[in-house]
């Protein structure tokens, strides 16, 4: 039986590193495909392939989905073959039998996993039964009508972290410390120098390091509201992905959530009405004080003010949104990474920006998965009946 306490994987915005160090992407997560070896989601290759195209057919099928979707798959297939292994009769685990999965799906429910993690490990039994060939369990109507049971149960509304709207995104900036007009920023770091440990709150107040921090903290966040990016599109930026026009900027988005195919989609940042929040100016400030000629737009920083050659991690967004809002008087468990996506969506439905403008901007494919955004923009809006009735 598993126990309530689930594992890292399944702890949505944990920081494996327990640090600020993450600023920098581990070295583990630069390949786009994952090694096929000892993995438990792969092909077995069939007997008249060769090694070597038995292997390439296996980095294509991983291909189809992202990296950290497989290993998410991956530790969840290896969850359910310790599950199996650990019940008396051993039942088989690939292939499955639907009574099998319906008691394990019990199971998890029963020790208090989230029907978002059931629901992925429903999806990672699926894949492993596809590519081994096998009848497909999950699909069977004795596993889909136990998943709706605990749907019914145990379904709560998800957690939403709160949207950081303009508003709030105006007080997180104005709490930004600038560097002084005369003090140099120092940078220049040695090739392959990543984000040092720092003390709690990342820099040291009044240090060249916070500084660097606060010029590229504010364009983080004002490219990252402006261009409603995810947060791996947000560190996925190279600085040949940002061209400075008359108009504002544009951002070249090669592949994101919704675009696993890489056909790529152009993003337009205008200039904002005012310097301190023009998301224009905050990168060409960025740039400057980093002297950046090329490579990732948005890196790490160490202890010494000296910028890293490596991307930020998805993760390290967060951090950033967390200690910045902390630092303006904010909550920092109010908010997250995604909180700079939503707090546009939110922005721009109040402000009557039309669906399809918004759904362009955020690169949204429905209506339905924009819906959740900008209801909450629109609470209030000139079509609210309770403001008719004369109250």
């Amino acid at each position: 039986m598993p126990t309530a306490r689930e594992p890292a994987a399944d702890r949505t915005g944990a920081d494996a590193t327990g640090g600020e160090s993450a600023d920098a992407a581990p070295a583990g997560e630069v390949a786009r495909l994952p090694a096929p070896a000892d993995a438990d989601l792969a092909w077995d290759g069939d007997a008249e392939l060769t090694a070597a195209l038995a292997e390439r057919v296996t980095q294509y099928a991983r291909a189809a989905r992202a990296t950290s979707t497989w290993r998410a798959y991956d530790t969840d297939l290896r969850h359910f073959r310790a599950w199996c292994a650990a019940r008396p009769a051993a039942p088989s685990a690939v292939p499955a039998s639907a009574l099998t999965v319906a008691g394990y799906i019990a199971a998890l429910a029963d020790a208090g996993y989230k029907p978002s993690t059931i629901r992925r490990r429903l999806a990672a039994i699926s894949v492993a039964h596809q590519l081994a060939k096998a009848p497909n369990p999950a699909s069977s109507p004795e596993v889909a009508t136990v998943w709706d049971g605990i749907r019914r149960v145990h379904g709560t509304r998800p957690a939403r972290k709160e949207a950081l709207e303009t508003s709030l995104l105006t007080r997180v900036l104005a709490a930004i410390d600038e560097p002084p007009a005369d003090e140099p920023l120092s940078t220049g770091a040695a090739a392959g120098e990543t984000a040092a440990p720092a003390a709690a709150g990342g820099t040291v107040p009044g240090s060249a390091a916070a500084a660097l921090a606060a010029v590229r903290d504010r364009a983080l966040l004002l490219v990252g509201f402006a261009g409603c990016l995810r947060r791996s599109e947000l560190v996925g930026l190279d600085v040949a992905d940002i061209d400075v026009t008359a108009d504002g900027l544009v951002l070249s988005i090669h592949s994101s959530k919704t675009d696993q195919e890489g056909a790529g989609a152009l993003v337009g940042l205008a200039y904002g009405s005012y310097r301190p929040t023009c998301p224009v100016r905050a990168w060409q400030a960025w740039a400057a004080a980093a002297r950046l000629t090329g490579g990732p737009a948005f890196r790490g920083i160490n202890r010494h003010g000296h910028v890293g050659t490596g991307r930020l991690h998805p993760s390290s967004v967060a951090r950033i949104v967390q200690r910045r809002a902390a630092a303006a008087g904010l909550d920092p468990a109010d908010f997250a990474g995604h909180s700079l996506r939503s707090g546009f969506a939110t922005a721009a439905a109040r402000a009557g920006v039309a669906d399809r403008a918004i759904m362009r901007q955020g690169r949204w494919r429905s209506a339905s998965s924009l819906d959740s955004y900008v209801r909450a923009g629109r609470l209030f809006d000139r079509d609210n009946p309770s403001g008719r009735v004369g109250l």
